[in-house]
């Protein structure tokens, strides 16, 4: 039934900022939040939700990013914060400091500023996140769930 959210109250939703897509002015999530197109301003995810933000080849973030795990595949100008994990993907350019508690890093990327390590274990942690997952998968992961 339209509007009926009993179904799916234990799911997570989906956000796509696509291609050829701009968003100006501070961008706060729950859940995935997939970005292909350019976002001006700050991203954030609610506070202590197990959320995922991915910057896919083609995106653009001029802000800073903060959430649980973060995967960068295209550029981000300002610094990153991961509370629980930061993937760094092979065409992933990012002008500003990194601040995370796990990484993972491809041969290719490149990172001007701090890397600065968060010790201590994430309260929203997953051994089996799969967060690689999303780059090998790439577009067609975002609009399965979409």
């Amino acid at each position: 039934m339209l509007g009926s959210s009993s179904k799916n109250s234990g799911t997570k939703s989906v956000t796509l900022i696509a291609r050829n897509t701009s968003v100006h002015g501070k961008v706060n999530f729950s859940g995935f939040l997939n970005i292909e197109g350019s976002v001006i301003g700050d991203i954030s995810s609610d506070e202590g939700a197990k959320s995922e933000v991915a910057i896919l080849e083609y995106g653009v973030v001029e802000g800073q990013v903060q959430a649980p795990r973060v995967i960068v595949n295209g550029r981000v100008n300002g610094d990153i914060y991961a509370t629980d994990k930061l993937y760094i993907a092979a065409k992933a350019v990012v002008e500003g400091s990194v601040h995370y508690r796990l990484i993972e890093m491809e041969k290719g990327a490149q990172i001007s500023g701090n890397m600065v390590h968060r010790s201590g274990p994430s309260k929203d942690s997953n051994p089996s996140s799969g967060i690689s997952d999303a780059i090998d998968s790439g577009v067609n992961k975002v609009l399965a769930n979409t």
